[in-house]
C-alpha cells in the first residue's frame, strides 16, 4: 500500500464543515442545480434518502435557527455566492435567510424520502422562470455525480454510468484494518501533521458549547452539577463534558466550523476532542499526537466504508468511538493488540446505539461514545477483552467488523423507516414540519 493513498485519503475525508453535513449536501445540492439556471425560484422537488432527511429534520441550521431538508433548500437559492464545499452555510448572511423565510410562502417545494437509495442520495429538481436544472448528489455529502440543464446533461458520473472509475476508487476496506494502522505508523508524522488544525478548531467549539444557552445547555448544567460537588474534575468527566458541549452547540446551530471525519462533523468531534485532552493530560509528544489522530480518523473512516456513510447504527460509537478508543490506546503507549482489543471492546458495547437522526440529543450519545472509548482503552491496556462468541464480537477483528456490518444492514433495516414514521406523527402532534411524501 502507498503510503500517500493514505495521506490522500485523509485529506479527502477530514474536512471542515459548518452545520450537519446533511443539510449541508441537501443545500450544496440545490445550489449546483440553481446556479445553472437562476432566475426566480417556482419550484422545488427533492427526494432524498431516508438517512439524509432523519439526519435533516431536527438539526440547526447555522445562521438559520431553523431546521429541516426544506429550509436547507431554500437557503441554498436565497445565497448570493455559496461555497459549494461543507461550508457553504458559513457565509450565510440575514437578508439571505429572510428572503429564504419568504419563499417558504411562494415556492412550490416537494420533499419525498426514497426508502431504496443508498445512505447518501439526494436528487433535486429546480425549476425557475429561466428554466430547469437537476443535480445529484450520491455515496458522499460532496458527490455531485450528476448536472442537467433544460435537458441538456452537462455531467454524468452516477455508479450506473461510471463504473470504471467507481473501481478505482481507493478504499481502506479493500485491505484489513490491522494492515491500515501498521500503515498509518510508516507515515511521515510532518506528512499528515495537518490533522493537528482538528484540535484547534474542534476544541473551539466545545469551549463555545459551554457558555451556550441554547440546545440541551450542557455546559450551564455541568457547571451547576460541578458547584453541587455532584461531579468532579478527573479525565473522564473532561472528556465527557467537553465532547457533549461541542456537539450541543454544533446541533444547535453554531456558526463555527468543526473539524468532521468521514462526512460527519460528529464523528469528527468524537475523533478528535478526547485525543486533545488526553494528550495534555499525559503531556504527549507532538509526534505521537499526530499518529493518534492518524489512527482514529483512518479506524472511523474504514469501519463507515463497512457499515454506510449513513446508517442505522449510530456511526458516532461503533466507527468514531473504535476511531479514538485506538487512538488513545496508541497516545498511551499500547501496542497493536491492544489497539485491535480497544476497537473489539468499543463495538461490543455500543453496537446497539440506533442513529434516531441528527438532533441536539445526539450530544448524550457523543457523551456516552466517548467516554466508553477512554475506559476500554484503559481496559485493554490491563488486559480485558470482551471475548470471542459474546455478541457480535469474534477472535478476528476483520470477522467481528463483518459481523457489525451484517447487523447493521440485515438486522437494523427497518430502523430508518420506523424513525421517519415516528418524526412524521410527532409532526403531526405539533402541527410542524414539512409536507412531506413517503415511499
Amino acid at each position: 500500500m502507498k503510503t500517500e493513498l493514505l495521506i490522500n485519503k485523509l485529506k479527502e475525508e477530514v474536512q471542515l464543515a459548518t452545520g450537519c453535513t446533511e443539510p449541508v449536501a441537501v443545500a450544496l445540492a440545490v445550489a449546483h442545480a440553481y446556479r445553472l439556471v437562476g432566475g426566480e425560484v417556482k419550484a422545488i422537488k427533492l427526494v432524498v434518502s431516508s438517512n439524509v432527511f432523519k439526519n435533516a429534520k431536527a438539526v440547526g441550521i447555522p445562521g438559520a435557527e431553523r431546521t429541516g431538508v426544506a429550509m436547507a433548500a431554500l437557503l441554498a437559492v436565497s445565497m448570493m455566492r455559496p461555497k459549494l464545499d461543507l461550508t457553504i452555510f458559513s457565509s450565510l448572511r440575514k437578508k439571505e435567510v429572510a428572503k429564504a423565510l419568504l419563499l417558504e410562502e411562494t415556492v412550490d417545494l416537494q420533499v419525498e424520502v426514497d426508502y431504496t437509495f443508498p445512505p447518501v442520495r439526494i436528487e433535486v429538481l429546480v425549476n425557475t422562470d429561466r428554466g430547469r436544472a437537476k443535480a445529484i448528489i450520491s455515496k458522499k455529502h460532496t458527490g455531485l455525480v450528476y448536472l442537467e440543464k433544460n435537458n441538456e446533461i452537462l455531467l454524468d458520473q452516477r455508479e450506473e454510468a461510471n463504473e470504471a472509475q467507481a473501481s478505482r476508487e481507493f478504499l481502506l476496506s479493500n485491505y484489513s484494518l490491522e494492515d491500515i494502522l501498521e500503515a498509518s505508523l510508516r507515515l511521515d508524522p510532518e506528512a499528515i501533521s495537518f490533522l493537528l488544525e482538528g484540535i484547534e478548531v474542534n476544541v473551539k467549539v466545545a469551549l463555545a458549547g459551554l457558555k451556550l444557552n441554547s440546545g440541551l445547555k450542557i455546559g450551564h448544567m455541568w457547571n451547576n452539577l460541578n458547584r453541587k460537588g455532584l461531579l468532579g474534575r478527573e479525565l473522564t468527566m473532561e472528556i465527557a463534558k467537553y465532547t457533549a458541549a461541542a456537539c450541543d452547540a454544533r446541533m444547535s446551530g453554531l456558526e463555527l466550523p468543526v473539524m468532521s471525519s468521514a462526512g460527519s462533523g460528529n464523528h469528527g468531534l468524537i475523533a478528535i476532542i478526547p485525543l486533545a485532552l488526553v494528550a495534555r493530560e499525559f503531556d504527549s509528544s507532538r509526534k505521537d499526537l499526530i499518529y493518534a489522530l492518524a489512527i482514529s480518523h483512518l479506524v472511523t473512516i474504514y469501519i463507515k466504508e463497512e457499515i454506510g456513510r449513513l446508517s442505522p447504527l449510530c456511526g458516532c460509537s461503533v466507527a468514531a468511538g473504535a476511531g479514538v478508543g485506538a487512538g488513545i490506546t496508541y497516545l498511551l503507549q499500547g501496542n497493536m493488540e491492544q489497539m485491535v482489543t480497544t476497537i473489539k471492546n468499543v463495538m461490543a458495547s455500543l453496537a446497539g446505539m440506533v442513529c434516531d437522526g441528527g438532533k441536539v440529543g445526539c450530544a448524550l450519545k457523543l457523551c456516552i461514545s466517548a467516554t466508553t472509548a477512554w475506559w476500554n482503552a484503559l481496559l485493554a491496556l490491563e488486559g480485558l477483552a470482551v471475548p470471542s462468541g459474546n455478541g457480535i464480537v469474534a477472535d478476528d477483528l476483520q470477522q467481528s467488523i463483518t459481523n457489525l456490518r451484517r447487523l447493521n444492514s440485515e438486522g437494523m433495516k427497518d430502523v430508518d423507516r420506523v424513525v421517519i414514521s415516528i418524526l412524521g406523527a410527532a409532526d403531526q402532534q405539533t402541527k410542524a414540519g414539512n409536507c412531506l411524501s413517503w415511499n
